[in-house]
């Protein structure tokens, strides 16, 4: 089978694009494995349909940088909403879109009551988003400054085990500091399907989940700036009414070089 695909950086988060939409699981992972062994930065691959505006993570999940990414492909650098059917999110067809500003915007996740989403521990939030469960955990620079992403990885997998989280089809752990005002995640998130646990240069659901837990503290609308380990910003944005999120979305850079690559797995 030939495949081509691109590689788009959504705020850092470097991610391939395949096409054609492959629905053979089986065949995703062996794509994504291969894709990410050419290119050691890239941290995820999704599939899109040329019929369609429709995007298929390899492991199933939902991950809302792929979808900025996707945006981007099917807009073509042009300013413009679409609305894509995602996997990882039970059938549902989220927005995204370009502003004439060039900022690359995903929806998230449409109407819930913040309490359906986000559940305070006693030194942590646990945020439940379609596709992926996302683990908050407040923390100080010192906490994580300087660790290695091996070491970071083995935090993420003991609170993740704690949890009983492993097993989830996607699960994080997203470490956010704050320092003069701005804060910053530490992500790293396991996929269970393509069994991987990676340190993300950018994420898209932790912005968010950080966001709606900032959300659940003030009970109002949230729009904040987010740091990445890429040095690059993403904006989370809740809105709510009353204790109803009316939508969460993420928005920021996406950059790409334009080259294509192909593929060939197997025979056909």
């Amino acid at each position: 089978m030939k495949y081509s695909y691109q590689i788009y950086s959504p705020s850092g988060n470097d991610t391939a694009l395949v096409l054609p939409l492959e629905q053979d699981a089986q065949k995703r992972r062996l794509v994504a494995r291969q894709i990410m062994k050419l290119h050691p930065k890239v941290e995820q691959v999704g599939f899109l349909s040329s019929k369609k505006p429709q995007l298929l993570m390899a492991g199933g999940e939902f991950c809302g940088n792929a979808l900025r990414a996707a945006a981007s492909f099917y807009l073509a650098d042009r300013a413009g909403e679409l609305k894509m059917e995602v996997s990882g999110t039970g059938g549902h067809a989220l927005k995204a879109g370009r502003t004439l500003s060039g900022e690359v915007y995903a929806q998230m996740l449409g109407p819930h009551r913040i309490h359906e989403l986000v559940e305070a521990r006693e030194d942590f939030f646990l945020v439940r988003l379609p596709g992926i469960v996302q683990v908050i955990m407040p923390c100080h620079k010192k906490q994580v400054q300087g660790l290695s992403p091996s070491n970071i990885k083995e935090q993420a997998v003991r609170i993740l085990q704690v949890l009983d989280l492993m097993q989830e089809p996607a699960a994080g752990v997203i470490f956010v500091t704050k320092d003069k005002g701005r804060r910053r995640i530490v992500p790293c998130v396991r996929v269970a399907a393509v069994d991987t646990m990676i340190c993300e240069s950018a994420c898209g659901s932790g912005t968010v989940a950080a966001g709606l837990a900032v959300s659940f503290l003030t009970g109002k609308n949230v729009d904040i700036p987010i740091g990445q380990p890429s040095g690059q910003i993403i904006r989370a944005q809740i809105w709510r009414k009353g204790e109803m999120v009316t939508e969460g979305r993420i928005s920021g850079q996406v950059s790409t070089d334009d080259r294509r690559y192909s593929l060939n797995i197997g025979k056909g």
